[in-house]
């Protein structure tokens, strides 16, 4: 049986009486239950191991003479360890990145909550929901401009993809028509 009476002694100045006393009649007493149940499965690993040394005594044997034999295994299991090693290492710089991000956007999103938080309270309810909507109608205004934009030139690219050399034809709002050869 081992005699851990040194742990409590070196915890004592540290540890008030009664955690002392947990500690010694629960984990670190002999017939307490968590030394039972350590004393237990040391038994029982020890006898597992006794039984399967016959069977695995040859194969580790057979195991350390192949890789004596043949060095090459040990340089592509070294080069193999090197790799994994490296990958984890770009998989924790790749969390630590993803972590500082994320932390970043959430912080830029509650800035924004609270900025839009301030402008209310600083401008009102009434004000602040009029505001809201000349920049959705500003907003609507652009995106119709983006969408005719977008219409024209796709027309554009429609008409010389039907008509071979359609580039030459002129669309209304797009300035002069060129001839080909200058």
């Amino acid at each position: 049986m081992d005699d851990y009476s040194w742990v409590l002694n070196a915890l004592s100045g540290f540890l008030p009486e009664p955690t002392a006393r947990l500690l010694h009649d629960h984990i670190l007493h002999p017939n307490s239950t968590l030394s039972t149940l350590r004393n237990h499965i040391s038994a029982l690993s020890r006898r597992t191991l006794g039984l399967l040394t016959p069977y695995i005594a040859p194969l580790l044997e057979r195991s350390i003479q192949a890789l004596h034999d043949s060095p090459d295994v040990v340089v592509l299991a070294f080069l193999l360890a090197v790799l994994v090693v490296a990958i984890q290492a770009m998989l924790w710089v790749h969390r630590t990145m993803m972590f500082f991000t994320r932390l970043a956007m959430r912080l830029v999103w509650w800035a924004v909550v609270a900025g839009l938080l301030a402008a209310v309270w600083q401008r009102g309810p009434e004000t602040a929901a009029r505001d809201v909507v000349v920049f959705v109608s500003k907003a609507v205004g652009y995106a119709a401009v983006v969408k005719d934009i977008w219409m024209s030139e796709y027309q554009r690219y429609d008409a010389q993809t039907r008509g071979g050399s359609g580039g030459n034809q002129r669309l209304p709002g797009h300035g002069p028509a060129r001839r080909a050869g200058r």
